[in-house]
C-alpha cells in the first residue's frame, strides 16, 4: 500500500507557502515565486503583447505586472511612447524595475506599487492595457476591469489573459484555472463597460490553455457640425 502524502511535513508547508506567494509575493519565497513566474509565463506574456499590437508611440499599462516580463517586451516596442507597470507587491515592483531598468533610465518606463482597483492615473491616460494571469488574484475582478477601462483613451485596446480550467485537472497547476462560466462572466463585464468587439479566444501553450479576453474602447464621435462638413 502506498503511503499518503504528509501535508504537515516541512516540505509540504514550504510548498504551500510558495503557492500563496504567487498571488501576493513577499519575502524570499516571493522573490522565488517571481523568478518562477518569469520563466514559466514567457509564452503567455509574449502572446498578449503581440495581441495588443503595441506600436512605437503607444502608452501602455500592465496591471499586475509581476516580475515585468511583458512590460519589458512592451517597452522594447513602444520606443517613442511609454510603459507603466503596477503591482501591489513591493517584491514584484522591485523585480519589474530591474528587468525594465534600461527603459526606466531612458524615461520611457515606470513601475509603481498600486492595486488593480485603484490605479493612480487620470482617465484616458493610456492607449493599451494588459493583464496576464493576475486577475484571479484581484479582490474584485469587476473593480479592476473598470479601472483598466477608465484609464484607456478612445480607440484604446485591452487584453486580459488567464489560464482556463482543463478537463481532468490533475496535479499540474497549469491545468487549473477559470471555468467556462467564469470566462463568460468576465467577457460580459467588458461588454457592460462599453468595450467593442469583446471576444474570448483560447490559445494552447503546451502545459496550459491560455484564454485571452480582448476589446477596444470606442473612438470618439466627432461633433454633429463636424460631420456635416465632411
Amino acid at each position: 500500500m502506498s503511503e499518503r502524502p504528509d501535508h504537515d511535513s516541512p516540505a509540504a508547508r514550504v510548498m504551500a507557502r510558495l503557492s500563496e506567494n504567487f498571488g501576493q509575493p513577499r519575502g524570499n519565497l516571493g522573490r522565488l515565486a517571481g523568478w518562477i513566474m518569469a520563466r514559466e509565463n514567457v509564452k503567455a506574456n509574449r502572446l498578449v503583447v503581440e495581441l495588443l499590437d503595441v506600436g512605437a508611440r503607444d502608452r501602455v499599462i500592465e496591471v499586475g505586472c509581476g516580475p515585468g516580463v511583458a512590460l519589458a517586451d512592451a517597452a522594447r516596442r513602444a520606443t517613442l511612447g511609454s510603459v507603466v507597470g503596477v503591482d501591489p507587491s513591493p517584491v514584484m515592483v522591485a523585480q519589474a524595475g530591474r528587468r525594465c531598468r534600461v527603459a526606466i533610465g531612458a524615461g520611457r518606463a515606470e513601475v509603481r506599487r498600486a492595486p488593480a482597483a485603484a490605479l493612480p492615473f487620470s482617465d484616458g491616460s493610456f492607449t493599451r492595457a494588459l493583464s496576464v494571469n493576475a486577475l484571479p488574484h484581484w479582490p474584485s475582478a469587476s473593480e479592476g476591469l473598470a479601472e483598466m477601462r477608465r484609464v484607456l483613451g478612445p480607440g484604446g485596446r485591452l487584453v486580459v489573459a488567464l489560464r482556463r480550467q482543463r478537463q481532468g485537472g490533475g496535479v499540474d497547476p497549469h491545468s487549473h484555472g477559470a471555468t467556462e462560466a467564469e470566462i463568460e462572466a468576465l467577457r460580459a463585464m467588458l461588454d457592460d463597460l462599453g468595450l467593442e468587439g469583446v471576444a474570448a479566444v483560447d490559445h494552447e501553450l503546451g502545459r496550459e490553455t491560455l484564454v485571452t479576453i480582448m476589446g477596444s474602447v470606442p473612438r470618439a464621435t466627432p461633433p454633429a457640425e463636424a460631420i456635416s462638413r465632411l
